[in-house]
């Protein structure tokens, strides 16, 4: 008798898994050359080896950036005032840049912490739609809002009335 599957009508139906062997390595089409090590590297031991790779790679030295910011922290002032206002000139641009990018987190941290606003502006309310033209131009045309007649929109009692007069002369 075969076994049949229970579907629970709460689960969803996944397609049954395709099971087959694993690709051999020859056909994933990975293949290497011959080893390229020179004679010198293969005569040296592990260790040394290491030791070769990682002074040509110059991992253990320090990067320009880190050795440009090993200056003293104190400050002698030169004796020459051309070189006294070139120092304080380099000291303020650093300072400046530093208050900057300090600037530049605290927004954004601001904004981390305030999250999303959407939603929580207060929308329109008006149902009139001068109002509201009003209010989106901003105060360039407010002080002509005075002079601002209704529009058609709002002229429909007087066009109702002028039919119905119309209609009844």
């Amino acid at each position: 008798m075969p076994h049949t599957q229970q579907i629970h009508t709460g689960d969803p139906a996944y397609a049954s898994p395709v099971i087959r062997p694993p690709s051999p390595a020859s056909s994933v089409g990975t293949a290497y050359g011959p080893d390229e090590t020179s004679l010198s590297d293969l005569e040296l031991s592990q260790d040394a080896f290491e030791r070769k790779w990682t002074a040509n790679l110059r991992l253990d030295e320090p990067k320009d950036e880190e050795v440009h910011n090993l200056k003293d922290v104190l400050i002698i002032p030169p004796s020459d005032p051309v070189e006294q206002k070139l120092l304080f000139e380099e000291i303020l641009r650093g300072f400046r840049q530093r208050v900057q990018e300090l600037e530049e987190d605290e927004i954004f941290q601001q904004t981390l912490m305030k999250g999303s606003q959407v939603g929580k502006e207060q929308l329109p309310s008006a149902n009139n739609i001068d109002t509201l033209i009003q209010d989106m131009m901003g105060n360039s045309i407010c002080h002509d809002a005075r002079h601002v007649s209704d529009g058609p929109w709002n002229r429909r009692n007087i066009a109702d009335e002028t039919s119905s007069s119309m209609r009844t002369a």
